[in-house]
Order: C-alpha cells, then sequence, then structure tokens
C-alpha cells in the first residue's frame, strides 16, 4: 500500500476531532439532536482550518447507519464510502474546474431523484466562490428549495465573492485560524503517535510557520520528518523550513539598540549570501518585535508571546532595552516595509532602508515635545516653569474678526549665510490690532492675585503629566472658578492653543489636575474672548500680521528658515 501523508492520515473523522473549531461543530451538534438541520451551508475560513473536513464528517453524520448522530461509527459502508470520496449519495464537486452553468444544470438534474441508499443526498461544492455568476444563477431557485431529503454545502476561502442571493439561503459558518497552542498540541499529539522526538523548539517553528493552518502544519511536519529522521531538533527543522534562527534576530536588534549600523547592514549581507528570503526575514523580525513589545507591556510570562519557555528570558532581557514608543516605532516602520517588499523589484534596498530608520528613530524628538516648544521657543526638553507672578485683572476687548490666511511658506537661507535647513510650512493666525481701551472686569487686584497663582499651580502640575497640555496653558489669558466649572479663556490670536486644549485626553488631564488642586470635581470649559468693541485701526498687511505671529517666529526660529512667501486665502 502507497504511503498515506499525515495531514491526511490523521485527518479528524468525528466533530470532537476538529481541531479549534468548537462554535461551528457545537452548532452542527446540535441542529443534529433537535432536528433542525438547513438544507444548506456556507463554510468560510482560510485555508487548513477545516471546512470541508467539517463537511464530510457532518454527510457521515446524517447519512450513518446509526444516525442521524452526532457520533459516526466511522464503520459502515456510507461512513467508509464518503471517507474514501466515492460515496454515491454524497458527491464532491471541485468549482475550480467544474465552474460552468452546464457543470451546474447536471446538478440541477441529479438533485431531483432521491438518495440511491442513504438518507441524504448531499453535495459538497468546494471552492465556490470560482463559479460564474450564470452558474449562480442556476443555482439560486434549486438552493432555495431543494428536493426533500438533499442538502448543499458550499466551502470557499473567499466568501464575499459569493452572490447575496446564495448567502441569503444558506446559513453561514466562519471558521476561524487556529492559535499557536492549538497547533504546538496537535502537532505534539502526532510526533508521539509517530514515535518521533521532537524538541520543544523544533514544535515550536512548525506552529509558527504553519501560520494558523492546521493542515499546513502537518504537510510541513511531514517535511521535517522527512528531512531529519527519527529526531526533530530546532536548528536542523529551522533549516529545512528556511526560518531565521531567534539569535539572529536577537542580534538584530541588539545592533539597533547600540545604533550600530555598520553591524546591521552586515547582518543583512549575511542573510543575503545564505540564501534566506529577505521578505520572510523582514516578517519574522516583525513577529519579534512584537513579542518585545508585549514583553514590555505584559511581561515575559504572557501567554500573547507564542514562543518557547527558554525563548522567554531573552525577549524578557531584550525587551528592558527599549521602551514602549521606540517598539512601537520599530513595529510600525517593519510593517510598512514588509507591505512594501512583497511588490519591490529589490527588495533588499527596502529591508535595509527600513533598519536604517530604526537605528536612528531613537534619535527623533516626539511630535508632542516639538509642539510643547512653539509657545516660547526653547529646546524639546523643556521643563516645568516656575509660577508666574501675580499680574492685574486682564481686560476684555474684542480683537478685529479674523481671516483665513494661506500658511506661510519658508525657504532655505543661501548657503554662505547659514547652515542647511528644509523648507517647511506653518498655520498663521491672524494678529489683531491694537486694543483701544476697555472697560476692565469687576475683579480686584487683591483677588486676583490668588487666582494666578492657582494657575500657576495648575500649569506647574500639568507640566509634570504632559509637556504638551502645560505648553497650552501657558497662553491662557484669563480663568474663573465658579459653581463647580473652571472657565479657561483664550485671546483670538491664540485660538490655536484653545482647540488643542478642546481634546477629551487633554481634557481629563486637566480635570484631574485641577480637582486635585482646588479639592473639588470640576468641569472644564475652553472659549475666547467676547468681541465687545470693533477695531477701527487700519489693519496690518498679510505679511505683516505673519511675521508678527509668535508661532510663525517660533517654526522660523525652529528650522532655521525665513518667510518667503504668504497669502491670504479669503481673498481666493
Amino acid at each position: 500500500m502507497s504511503y498515506q501523508v499525515i495531514a491526511r492520515k490523521y485527518r479528524p473523522q468525528t466533530f470532537d476531532d476538529v481541531v479549534g473549531q468548537h462554535l461551528v461543530t457545537d452548532t452542527l451538534k446540535n441542529a443534529i439532536l433537535t432536528d433542525r438541520v438547513a438544507h444548506g451551508y456556507i463554510f468560510s475560513g482560510a485555508r487548513g482550518v477545516g471546512k470541508t473536513t467539517t463537511a464530510r464528517i457532518l454527510a457521515k453524520a446524517l447519512n450513518c447507519i446509526t444516525g442521524p448522530t452526532i457520533t459516526p461509527d466511522g464503520t459502515c459502508p456510507s461512513c467508509l464510502e464518503i471517507t474514501a470520496g466515492n460515496s454515491i449519495d454524497v458527491q464532491e464537486i471541485d468549482a475550480a474546474s467544474n465552474r460552468g452553468i452546464d457543470e451546474i444544470r447536471e446538478l440541477r438534474e441529479a438533485v431531483r431523484y432521491l438518495p440511491a441508499r442513504d438518507r441524504y443526498k448531499i453535495f459538497l461544492i468546494d471552492e465556490a466562490h470560482m463559479l460564474t455568476t450564470e452558474a449562480f444563477n442556476a443555482l439560486l431557485k434549486t438552493l432555495e428549495e431543494p428536493p426533500p431529503r438533499s442538502l448543499f454545502m458550499l466551502a470557499t476561502t473567499e466568501p464575499h465573492k459569493l452572490p447575496p442571493t446564495i448567502q441569503s439561503r444558506c446559513q453561514h459558518f466562519a471558521f476561524r485560524l487556529l492559535d499557536y497552542g492549538e497547533i504546538y498540541d496537535r502537532i505534539r499529539a502526532v510526533v508521539a503517535n509517530e514515535k518521533v522526538d521532537a524538541d520543544e523548539g523544533a514544535v515550536s517553528t512548525l506552529a509558527q510557520a504553519a501560520e494558523g493552518s492546521m493542515r499546513d502544519a502537518l504537510s510541513l511536519l511531514d517535511q521535517v520528518i522527512a528531512a531529519c529522521g527519527g529526531h526533530l531538533d530546532e536548528k536542523r527543522v529551522r533549516q529545512v523550513l528556511g526560518v531565521v534562527p531567534a539569535e539572529l534576530l536577537a542580534d538584530m536588534l541588539r545592533a539597533v539598540d547600540a545604533a550600530d549600523s555598520r553591524k546591521v547592514l552586515e547582518q543583512v549581507g549575511q542573510l543575503a549570501a545564505e540564501g534566506y528570503e529577505l521578505a520572510h526575514f523582514c516578517g519574522e523580525l516583525t513577529r519579534y518585535v512584537r513579542d518585545l513589545m508585549i514583553g514590555r507591556s505584559c511581561g515575559g510570562d504572557s501567554p500573547l508571546i507564542q514562543v518557547p519557555t527558554e525563548q522567554r528570558k531573552h525577549i524578557s532581557e531584550l525587551a528592558t532595552r527599549f521602551s514602549e514608543e521606540d517598539l512601537s516605532r520599530f513595529f510600525n516602520i517593519l510593517l510598512r516595509a514588509e507591505s512594501e517588499m512583497r511588490y519591490a523589484l529589490v527588495p533588499r534596498f527596502h529591508l535595509e532602508l527600513a533598519l536604517m530608520k530604526m537605528v536612528h528613530a531613537r534619535r527623533l524628538a516626539s511630535l508632542e515635545m516639538l509642539l510643547s516648544g512653539l509657545g516660547n521657543v526653547a529646546l524639546p526638553g523643556k521643563v516645568a516653569p516656575a509660577p508666574r507672578p501675580a499680574a492685574p485683572p486682564p481686560t476684555r476687548v474684542a480683537p478685529e474678526p479674523s481671516r483665513p490666511v494661506r500658511p506661510a511658506s519658508f525657504e532655505r537661507p543661501p548657503a554662505e549665510q547659514r547652515p542647511a535647513a528644509p523648507a517647511i510650512s506653518a498655520p498663521v493666525p491672524p494678529t489683531p490690532a491694537p486694543r483701544p481701551p476697555a472697560p476692565v472686569e469687576t475683579a480686584t487686584a487683591a483677588s486676583s492675585a490668588p487666582k494666578d497663582a492657582t494657575l500657576a499651580t495648575i500649569i506647574s502640575k500639568v507640566y509634570g503629566q504632559s509637556n504638551f497640555l502645560g505648553s497650552c496653558l501657558e497662553h491662557v489669558a484669563s480663568w474663573t472658578c465658579e459653581n463647580g466649572e473652571a472657565t479657561f479663556v483664550y485671546s483670538q490670536k491664540d485660538s490655536f492653543f484653545a482647540e488643542l486644549l478642546k481634546n477629551r485626553e487633554q481634557q481629563e488631564t486637566l480635570r484631574a489636575v485641577c480637582a486635585e488642586v482646588l479639592g473639588q470635581p470640576l468641569k472644564i470649559c475652553v472659549r475666547l474672548e467676547m468681541q465687545e468693541v470693533e477695531a477701527r485701526v487700519e489693519r496690518p498687511s498679510v505679511r505683516e500680521r505673519a511675521e508678527r505671529d509668535q508661532t510663525v517666529e517660533a517654526f522660523r526660529k525652529r528650522f532655521d528658515g525665513t518667510v518667503l512667501d504668504v497669502k491670504d486665502l479669503s481673498r481666493e
């Protein structure tokens, strides 16, 4: 007798043997027990997760000589013929090669006749999404009102390609990808039954390489047994499958941690010389960084990390070298590179670029730190400011209504004058006209001083949690705390910071700090100064307004640029 591959030899024969699809199998068992079996089913999911296997088990359960039963005996003629694929009453149709209307017409003719021997005449259409539109249309009426004792099962990896009219006439079951642990346990059971000695690392490598498909896992197991014989060790299994060793991945991350660009590029060259597929290496490195991120956030013992026990120690140690922000950046860089390498003519260039980005990523300042320094041009490492001295009560005046101004564009000055700098653009809010005299608020200087001291205390505590939020509060024109509500008032020229402060996350932080300082829960309100009087002086030009603006000045100094052109968008 010819050799039977492991994937066929250990194919599940009962509902209880199906791994990882309990929701589907339990529903089908209950349908059999309560005599509520539908006339049409759609089984969808990735390859090798049990769609066709479950369909065959359902056919055996319905046609078994002891049935209908949820535990077919597997020894009666009906069960044996269904397992072998030559049952006269259970027809399997490959829609990839029988996709036309003529084949469906033959099926419609066959379904008109009662089963030859069994209880049900069952039609299993594999890869059903390959049928033509005409074939689907010919199947519609039969699928909606099939003759008695007939049943249709459609298996597909792309359910979205099935017409809605077909889906509405069937019960749809989605098969999920299997977990690492489920595949690992199944491989362990198979190698024990085959009397093959396998290391934990070898089994783990097979479970990871399967990527959620049990059939792929068993096929790979067959391959490595043929290559390694009666003993499977991790190193040999990785060589056979072309999987990158875990130590090489760790060495790559250590070189990134040391900012050693030379070593990173040399390791890429070594991988290419040894015949590793660089796109596959990028995927392995992405998975390794993901494990580091989970180890940094949840600990090395987290069940979300699907690696052998001995590798957990290395992941825990290496994860401490990076912050969560670093690992998130690495993860994003590698995901983008992996996507680009699929269609690249020279994948190596994309991989090298991604690794160089990772080397230099930790030297970049975060956007939050950059924005925190816009108010007063300072370095990103800004510390909490000292409490502001008491100030006279603010006056309320109405600034001139603002007009939208086109962002000021900057250009790099000549090289002989200053160092090179990139061209940038920044939003330029209008500068209000000089304020005419206006009535002063009724608050006295004595009451204003404690208020400003309290505001300074709030800002100081906020800086301890967020430089970005603290910098926004630096531009508050006035504030009040009445009836359980803290109101922060901004002038029209600082409306940009007022909008930033309306973010829910920022308000939650500010609410917590205010409650701590004032000793009571408060509602946070942010608004702009009311326009009480109309400025009647001559309005400055658009360029003058842009050059006077503090935000533009901050960008100019930060990036060493000059204002090139300003355009008033209100005139377009």
